[in-house]
């Protein structure tokens, strides 16, 4: 498949996206850190919310990421989210980033014309009752066939 298009040239400070949480939840003495591909590894800092759960909210742009934990200083993956790779050494995390919900909302708004024109074909073959609209065939009815041999 094609390669990715080049990245941007100024460094911004934040990463345009979607506001997406991220929790560990396995336990650790002193810190978590999350880090993944959208910013180059750099670490995110986690805050403890009590127990063995730590979280966050980061800005993430949509799409298919890779990312693991910095827990006490080690790299970890999670249990909890699903895993890419081979072998323990090198599995990551990995999750896909849905667009923010307002792009979807207009995708919908352009699917609707769609989904009601076939619960309309639909019900005409169903009920056997008059179509909604009225076929072509009733229109020339009048007139003289096309299709007459």
């Amino acid at each position: 498949g094609g390669g990715g298009g080049g990245g941007g040239g100024a460094a911004k400070a934040a990463v345009d996206g979607v506001k997406v949480e991220f929790v560990y939840a396995d336990g650790a003495k002193d810190d978590v850190q999350l880090s993944g591909d959208w910013n180059d590894w750099k670490a995110i800092q986690m805050f403890h919310e009590g127990g063995g759960m730590w979280s966050v909210v980061t800005p993430v742009p949509p799409g298919p990421h890779e990312f693991k934990f910095i827990v006490d200083g080690e790299w970890k993956h999670s249990n909890r989210h699903p895993t890419i790779g081979i072998d323990e050494t090198s599995l990551n995390n990995v999750r896909y980033v849905l667009p923010e919900p307002d792009l979807s909302a207009e995708r919908d708004g352009v699917a609707d014309p769609r989904n009601r024109a076939r619960g309309q074909r639909a019900s005409a073959t169903a009920g056997g009752g008059e179509p909604a609209a009225a076929p072509p065939a009733a229109a020339t009815a009048g007139k003289k066939k096309p299709f007459a041999k």
